[in-house]
């Protein structure tokens, strides 16, 4: 739990960082941010004092588990072609591109990504699927002085199925070619 934590604070502490060289948030915003402990947009809500959001609140994320490395003499396994989990950090433009003046909630998520070694060096691991989904985000801006939070949603895509493809021949199929919605 301290791990899945630190990770969130120090998302936001470098979110912040990004944020307070783009736009004039105000000082105090970014220090009461990087000196709090959020787990959720409730944990955001209270922070920043605001009464209500526009929309239901989401579900927290889950900690993350550790591994066990007691034995550490295991035989090398090959890290094949497969669907892993991966971490996407939201870009700020595909949110608002008109708009510096905002920090995102989570700033970093979940998706499931191709990943992997193919057998030889000219083999690339590929997308044979994939699935776009919607998520919400919170995005604070900070108008007349008052910080202002909203919910915006948030499109990713998640692969699928995945395999090897010559790094010359490319032609990855999407969830609409497939038929899956």
């Amino acid at each position: 739990m301290r791990a899945a934590v630190f990770h969130l604070l120090a998302g936001c502490l470098c979110l912040l960082r990004t944020a307070s060289e783009e736009s004039p948030l105000p000082r105090e915003l970014l220090e009461r941010l990087s000196r709090s402990d959020i787990r959720s947009i409730s944990d955001l809500q209270r922070l920043l004092e605001i009464d209500s959001v526009e929309n239901e609140v989401m579900e927290e994320t889950r900690p993350g588990h550790h591994e066990d490395f007691t034995d550490l003499k295991r035989e090398a396994l090959p890290a094949v072609c497969k669907v892993r989990t991966a971490i996407y950090e939201i870009p700020r433009s595909q949110v608002d591109p008109t708009s510096a003046n905002f920090i995102l909630w989570p700033p970093c998520v979940e998706v499931k990504r191709c990943t992997g070694c193919c057998n030889t060096g000219n083999m690339r691991c590929q997308a044979a699927r994939k699935h776009h989904r919607t998520v919400k985000v919170a995005k604070v801006e900070y108008v007349r002085r008052r910080p202002k939070l909203r919910e915006v949603q948030v499109k990713l895509e998640d692969h699928l199925e995945c395999l090897c493809t010559n790094k010359r021949h490319i032609s990855p199929k999407s969830d609409t070619d497939n038929g899956i919605r």
